[in-house]
């Protein structure tokens, strides 16, 4: 009797275990709504989707978010306690960087009683330094999930 005792807890914790790593799961992804930026090339009046060849860009005062990647679109982590985020962008090691101030209100909105609560962002401007960027496009102001993209970088270079 008593092992069957043993065998029903050790399931019991077991289930329990698994059922926190899916949650764990779910809120990791119901929690992050990164702000999608996509990279343009302006050539001859023609806009084409590139793949910037060495791109390095973090958010200043945190580690880099990517360091020396070919990569043709950007997902930033905006801050849930302030209302903007400074972040610096080299598309090539041979290029001048540029700084993105990303300005925005937050929003809380209620997830689940496992998950808690996440932010929300509405983007009210872009401030950006114009050495290799072009133009910038705010596509949606509304920072919900990271399936949309937010922003697009015009670059126009040789």
């Amino acid at each position: 009797m008593k092992s069957i005792y043993q065998i029903l807890l050790t399931c019991f914790i077991f289930a329990g275990i698994v059922a926190c790593e899916n949650e764990t799961k779910v809120c990791d992804q119901t929690l992050r709504n990164d702000y999608h930026t996509h990279l343009m090339r302006k050539l001859n009046d023609r806009l084409s989707d590139t793949v910037m060849p060495k791109v390095t860009a973090y958010a200043f005062g945190r580690d880099s978010i990517y360091r020396s990647q070919a990569l043709g679109d950007l997902f930033f982590q905006l801050s849930p306690i302030a209302d903007s985020s400074l972040f610096y962008l080299k598309v090539d090691s041979s290029f001048v960087p540029d700084t993105l101030k990303i300005r925005y209100t937050r929003q809380q909105h209620f997830i689940s009683p496992g998950c808690g609560f996440g932010t929300y962002f509405n983007i009210d401007t872009v401030i950006t330094t114009m050495h290799t960027i072009d133009s910038v496009v705010i596509n949606n102001k509304s920072v919900t999930s990271s399936n949309d993209t937010h922003l697009t970088l015009y670059f126009f270079f040789d």
